[in-house]
This record gives C-alpha cells, sequence and structure tokens, in this order.
C-alpha cells in the first residue's frame, strides 16, 4: 500500500465517525428542570409543542406555539424560526419531538432542546401548564352525576392514552363490559379530553379506579387493578 493510501485510509477512519458524531451536537435532550431554565433563559421564545392542533387546544407549556409535525407544512413552519436562536421542543411522551429535533438539525438550527418525556414529564413534575377548563366537549359534571348514581353497579376507569398501566387496564374493563353488560355498567373517561371533570373529581393521576352501588362509591384505586378483583367488588360470577 503506497503512502497516499494509507493516508486516505486514516482520514476517513478518523473523520467519518467525526462528522457523524458532529451531526447532531446541535440536539440536546434535557429534563424538565433543564427545560425550564432554558424556557425562562429565552423568555419562551421560539417554544414549539409538535402535537396535534387538538391535543394542543385541551393543554399545553405557556407560550408554546403549536406547529403539528404530522402536518405536510411542517417543515416550512419550522423554517421561518430564527436557526441562530435556541429552539425548544416538546410533544407528548417525547418520540414526536425527536423527530422534530432531528428536522430542526438538518435545517440548520445551532441549538435545540428537546423535552425528556414531554409535557407528560413535565405535568408529572407539577411545572406549569396552560389548560382548557372550559368543560367544552367534555362529560359534563351533571351527566357524569347522572351515570354514576344509577341503580345497580357502575365501574368507572379515568385513563390516558399515554399511560402505560392506563392501556393494560383499557382492555380488561371493556372485556368485563362486554361479557357481563347486565351486570354492571361500564363508564371509561379520557383523562386529557376531561380535565374539567377530573379536576373537579380532585383526580390528579392515572389509572383511577371506582365503583359505585346505587350512586354510593363502595372501592376505588389509583392505580391497576386485575380483572378477578374487579369481579369479585362487582360481584360477578362466571
Amino acid at each position: 500500500m503506497n503512502i497516499k493510501k494509507i493516508l486516505l485510509s486514516v482520514f476517513f477512519t478518523v473523520s467519518i465517525p467525526f462528522f457523524f458524531s458532529c451531526a447532531s451536537q446541535s440536539i440536546q435532550t434535557i429534563n424538565v428542570d433543564e427545560f425550564e431554565k432554558q424556557l425562562i433563559a429565552t423568555k419562551g421564545e421560539q417554544l414549539i409543542d409538535v402535537r396535534t392542533p387538538q391535543e394542543f387546544a385541551k393543554y399545553r407549556i405557556q407560550s408554546a406555539k403549536n406547529m403539528d409535525i404530522k402536518d405536510p407544512g411542517f417543515r416550512k413552519a419550522i423554517e421561518k424560526l430564527d436557526k441562530t436562536k435556541p429552539v425548544l421542543i416538546y410533544c407528548l411522551s417525547g418520540a414526536r419531538s425527536k423527530a422534530a429535533a432531528e428536522v430542526c438539525n438538518e435545517l440548520g438550527f445551532k441549538t435545540i432542546y428537546d423535552l425528556s418525556g414531554g409535557i407528560n414529564a413535565w405535568s408529572r413534575a407539577g411545572k406549569p401548564i396552560d389548560q382548557d377548563l372550559s368543560g367544552k366537549g367534555e362529560l359534563s359534571s351533571n351527566d357524569y352525576k347522572a351515570i354514576i348514581s344509577t341503580s345497580g353497579y357502575v365501574l368507572v376507569d379515568f385513563y390516558a392514552p399515554w399511560c402505560a398501566p392506563c392501556r393494560k387496564m383499557l382492555p380488561v374493563v371493556e372485556d368485563l363490559g362486554k361479557t357481563y353488560p347486565n351486570q354492571f355498567k361500564l363508564l371509561t373517561v379520557d383523562f386529557d379530553q376531561n380535565r374539567l371533570l377530573a379536576k373537579e373529581q380532585n383526580i390528579t393521576s392515572v389509572p383511577y379506579i371506582m365503583v359505585f352501588k346505587d350512586g354510593k362509591k363502595i372501592w376505588e384505586r389509583n392505580g391497576e387493578a386485575s380483572k378477578e378483583e374487579l369481579m369479585k367488588i362487582l360481584v360477578i360470577k362466571k
């Protein structure tokens, strides 16, 4: 091997990993506290919520602008931002914001902060959010009370699509509802879409499961419950 080939081999061996490692150095995935520090430092000038408009309308971090990553015009909308200033990105739990951060990186943004865990982590940490508590489009308090006040047993499950334990519990309660439709009434309530109702009922985390009998609450749990346990409470016999 001649000297030119040796030098080229060394160059590509050293340089290629270097270029790839530098490619995403502008992206910093940071925790809630660090994200809050950057939010304060930048005064939220380029805080971007990449969820859907429907999600954004229900609750969001204050001063955020909504740019749905699934929208065909997302790339053009992001490109209008100032690439020399930091851009702060979040979604529900982190998957969509990661993809959005990569788009920003491709477009040449110098500093990109991606919120680890998304607004879920932000909310769980007790950080402030703007939310729609008008009750518009939600299950009303009166309708909720009418359902749980009916005679017999009523099983209520407050859940959220992003919640892993909720995703395990929802099929369990739905299967019980389909299998024993005459034994009890089932009410499933999307926590994110019914934030006013959840606040009225003092429900701050999910899954939250309750059983009512003739309008009186006889059991509740913040967390998972087994099918067998629920059947026992609902007095369901196979």
